[in-house]
């Protein structure tokens, strides 16, 4: 390349096998490490994640969240997983849950709120395993979609 200043891409790993892919990231990393802004768009959102620094959602041609990838995450909902021995878990029971799943004896869902109070309601249940984490960059989408 001839050391641009901007580098505009949509789709770009469109087509591209997985070693082409691993070669054209680590180009572009190059390019923005010798100054270059790159503006990368893609629904492929695990490429979102491992490349950009900073995010923009857009819903109905609008931007609805412009945030630094590392902050989006923090603010973000925790992605929650909860396993139970016995009994059962509403979702009414917990505001903040949103994109409530149930499998067998597991629940998850994202959680935006005061983890201290969620943990107080699991406290009242036969909890077998639980795991709050961070969401992936998908799941952050999804919850500005919901």
């Amino acid at each position: 390349m001839h050391s641009p200043r901007l580098i505009i891409l949509d789709e770009p790993t469109s087509g591209l096998d997985p070693l082409m892919q691993k070669t054209f990231f680590e180009l572009i990393r190059r390019e923005n490490k010798n100054g270059a802004t790159v503006l990368f768009s893609s629904h492929i959102l695990s490429e979102v994640q491992r490349l950009c620094d900073r995010v923009a959602i857009i819903k109905d041609g609008r931007i609805v969240k412009i945030q630094d990838m590392a902050e989006l995450r923090n603010d973000a909902c925790k992605k929650v997983t909860v396993s139970l021995s016995e009994g059962s878990l509403d979702a009414a029971e917990l505001s903040g849950a949103v994109n409530f799943n149930k499998h067998g004896d597991e629940f998850s869902f994202l959680y935006k709120g005061d983890c201290g109070q969620l943990l107080k309601i699991l406290s009242d249940k036969k909890v077998i395993n639980i795991d709050i984490g961070e969401p992936a960059l998908e799941e952050i989408f999804l919850h500005y979609y919901a």
